[in-house]
């Protein structure tokens, strides 16, 4: 299980690095993009099955050893 939240946290590191440096860049406005970044990573987070590769997602529920 603690895979997933390896994979999580990086899932949501990069949403808000993405959306803080477009929002620096295009707004001036780093916090913004950092709250637009989180609210995007909880609405895609449902979209994991689509968009991960297949060996990520057996690695993330493989049983450590």
């Amino acid at each position: 299980m603690d895979r997933v939240a390896i994979v999580a946290g990086l899932w949501f590191a990069g949403w808000i690095f993405a959306a803080t440096e477009l929002a620096s860049f295009a707004f001036n406005s780093p916090l913004t993009g950092g709250i637009t970044g989180f609210i995007l990573a909880l609405l895609t987070v449902f979209l994991w099955p689509w968009l991960m590769p297949r060996a990520l997602e057996d690695w993330m529920h493989d049983a450590p050893r």
